[in-house]
């Protein structure tokens, strides 16, 4: 069963890892290559702990209690939030984690009084995430 467990320091390392992955992978669509390297790892940190603090959660997307991934949250402005980023484990994609995940996100959302708007922010070179958020619903309003 999918679920959005918010992020604690238990989950620190595994946290850590995936932003690693996750920055490995942008850098890959634009030509480049991920190595997991200390400077990576070190930049992961930061954002893991700039993604706990303000207006931003953190949660990790759990399989039976398996973390599997993770989703940022960042509520900005007066009643929209934005899932920012989103990240699922290579060998667990295309299983519905995402889909989940994300519907799960809109529930989130819901719960904060006011919200009543949510956007994404995606790589315009990640096609398959686009076709992902257009099937679920999510218009285009711009790519640069």
């Amino acid at each position: 069963m999918i679920r959005l467990k918010k992020y604690s320091f238990k989950y620190r390392d595994e946290a850590v890892e995936r932003v690693a992955i996750f920055f490995g992978f942008h850098q890959s669509l634009y030509g480049g290559i991920y190595k997991p390297d200390p400077d990576r790892l070190k930049a992961a940190k930061k954002t893991v702990k700039d993604w706990t603090h303000g207006s931003n959660e953190l949660y990790m997307i759990t399989d039976s209690g398996e973390p599997v991934g993770f989703i940022h949250l960042n509520f900005r402005g007066d009643n929209v939030a934005w899932i920012e980023d989103i990240f699922v484990d290579e060998l667990r994609r295309g299983k519905g984690i995402a889909t989940k995940a994300i519907s799960l996100a809109e529930d989130k959302v819901k719960s904060h009084k006011g919200y009543n708007a949510v956007c994404l922010e995606v790589v315009p070179r990640n096609e398959q995430a686009l076709k992902l958020y257009h099937k679920l619903g999510y218009d285009t309003l711009s790519m640069i």
